[in-house]
């Protein structure tokens, strides 16, 4: 499979790092374009739509994967997400699951407000108030750095059974998927979007939260054994979907149904 992307458009992390994991696992070859977006088939062609909202779009194309956002046209399809550092995550994986028993915190949410959007998203309740290590620093304008690296941040999350799910500057975050991928179990509210080719389930994969008050009456109901079932839900389901071969070969099968429908 050959994938047209333009490398110097982009910092280089999220779904431009999993490309570079595809290719050197031998999945796909990178052709470099001048295009900012990302195609299969040549420009104009499938469009992997990798970015969070519709700030920027190509004028045409003749199919499009959507990983965030979706759009509600012909020939326009749900696709996969992906962790901020792929890379990284694979190893923080790699390096084992902790057991319930394992984890000291019993909840996390830690990222940031970076603009208008996200604080609209994220300031609906006083999150801080169910989960047991929260930060969400305001920093639209400023400089200022966040207060955990991505290893912290990793370790932090991989210690804590349940995660809290608050939609970003589009309605998916990398955090869930990070979340699943270390066998935390993800609460999602509202805002939030699940649409994805393999679809999640509520109540195998994950959990929802319409208050600070229902987050912590999960936390504080859901028994082990419902835990375990949970997180060993997410963890296959991000195997098949967002680990470096699931999320290659989601691709792969959506392409294919693509051309069975063509045939």
């Amino acid at each position: 499979m050959q994938i047209y992307r333009n490398k110097s458009c982009h910092k280089g992390d999220t779904f431009r790092e999993l490309l570079t994991m595809w290719e050197e696992s031998n999945y796909c070859e990178l052709i470099d374009t001048e295009d900012r977006f990302c195609w299969i088939g040549g420009v104009g062609e499938i469009l992997l739509y990798e970015y969070a909202r519709f700030d920027f779009m190509p004028p045409s194309w003749n199919w499009a994967l959507f990983s965030n956002m979706q759009l509600d046209r012909p020939n326009c399809v749900p696709w996969i997400f992906w962790a901020r550092h792929p890379r990284q995550l694979e190893s923080c994986v790699s390096d084992g699951i902790l057991s319930y028993d394992k984890r000291t915190t019993s909840s996390v949410f830690l990222g940031k407000i970076e603009n208008e959007i996200q604080r609209t998203n994220r300031s609906t309740h006083n999150w801080s108030e169910s989960v047991e290590l929260f930060s969400m620093p305001i920093v639209i304008g400023n400089v200022q750095h966040y207060p955990y690296t991505q290893t912290e941040y990793l370790n932090n999350v991989k210690q804590s059974k349940f995660g809290l799910v608050l939609p970003g500057y589009g309605p998916k975050c990398n955090r869930e998927i990070e979340y699943l991928g270390l066998g935390t179990v993800p609460i999602f509210t509202a805002g939030c979007s699940l649409d994805y080719h393999n679809q999640m389930v509520e109540g195998v994969h994950y959990l929802t939260a319409n208050s600070p008050e229902d987050v912590r009456d999960i936390v504080q109901n859901i028994s082990e054994n419902e835990w375990n079932e949970l997180s060993s839900n997410g963890r296959e389901w991000y195997n098949v979907n967002c680990s470096r071969r699931g999320s290659f070969d989601t691709t792969k099968n959506i392409l294919e149904e693509i051309r069975r429908g063509q045939d």
